[in-house]
């Protein structure tokens, strides 16, 4: 098995990087990388790893000023493997992760391999469904819209891969999410080892709580920027499911772009006849009929909204991934 290179930065207020790091020690790979990058961290976790003797271990330190993506870069820079990997410093994993998926990706049959994720000590319910919904996709390129479709620290893929792509850019969103979609653009195939091999710590001060990058609007802006580079997009415009607070706000930015937004479907009576950015709202029994050219993008955020949409897109005729694609 070729090198891996785990990318692994450590920030602040992460007093339990030391059982990250015994997990990585404990890798059943032959040759493994560890790329510790030290990022305004605890003065005691600073000095447990400075303690470490083994010499799989390259320690970097970034001093005091926080800066993920700057650590995330230096890992890479300093990386010396084929693949790379990620692993977060409040997480843990299982002994046998990074030897299950560098297998698979060398079977040849994936360019990039993430694993299924157990979460502990989630906060709130979003997490879990989030997490559920992740374990359980089965096509990553048919629902990149829907959310991320990979956990960052689960993948490992090629470093060549990374660089080719661009790697983590540095333009206002999500940087690993905006990563997923430049790669499925690209017609790269993901695949994942189904078990549970990477376990998943909440915490209330995760970037996706605390970063505007990952907020909604930032989110749906991201998604309008790739939905955007759609061949069918450009050339018949679109037509949006919902005409609430989600589909209203991915309307707005997708008509900032130049798409044609030919007008939304809405089971609100209070909305239907109404418009959003200047297009109509169309009732349901107008659904499949009317701009049935345009591409149909479904955006109801409410619990079990996503699958009535799938399952009426589906009885008139809509593939999924091609005219149809769903958006949360």
């Amino acid at each position: 098995m070729e090198r891996v290179s785990v990318v692994f930065p450590i920030g602040p207020g992460v007093a339990t990087a030391g059982a990250a790091l015994a997990d990585l020690r404990a890798q059943s790979h032959p040759d493994v990388e560890i790329l510790a990058v030290l990022n305004a961290c605890l003065p005691e976790v600073r000095r447990e790893f400075q303690a470490c003797s083994d010499k799989r271990l390259k320690l970097f330190d970034l001093g005091d000023e926080p800066s993920l993506l700057g650590a995330l870069d230096l890992a890479v820079e300093k990386s010396t493997g084929k693949w790379l990997a990620r692993m977060d410093s409040d997480d843990r994993c299982a002994p046998d992760r990074l030897a299950r998926q560098v297998a698979l990706l060398e079977s040849g049959t994936y360019d990039l391999v993430s694993c299924g994720i157990s979460l502990r000590e989630g906060l709130g319910e979003g997490m879990q469904r989030y997490v559920d919904w992740v374990n359980g996709l089965e096509d990553p390129a048919k629902e990149r819209f829907v959310e991320s479709p990979v956990v960052q620290p689960t993948v490992v893929l090629s470093k060549d891969l990374f660089l080719e792509s661009g790697g983590y850019l540095r333009n206002g969103y999500a940087e690993d999410y905006d990563l997923w979609l430049r790669l499925l653009e690209r017609e790269v195939r993901f695949g994942k080892v189904r078990d549970e091999l990477y376990f998943w710590h909440d915490r209330n001060d995760r970037l996706t709580r605390s970063d505007e990058r990952f907020g909604q609007k930032k989110m749906l802006a991201l998604k309008a920027e790739y939905l955007l580079r759609l061949p069918m997009v450009q050339e018949k415009g679109v037509v949006i499911s919902g005409a609430g607070p989600i589909g209203k706000v991915l309307g707005r930015e997708l008509k900032a772009r130049g798409v044609v937004l030919h007008g939304y479907f809405e089971i609100d009576p209070r909305r239907v006849g109404s418009t959003r950015q200047g297009a109509p709202i169309a009732g349901p029994e107008e659904f499949g009929v009317r701009w049935r050219e345009a591409v149909l993008l479904s955006a109801v955020g409410v619990p079990g909204g996503r699958e009535k949409v799938r399952k009426l897109a589906a009885a008139h005729g809509y593939e999924e991934g091609g005219d149809f694609w769903c958006c949360c």
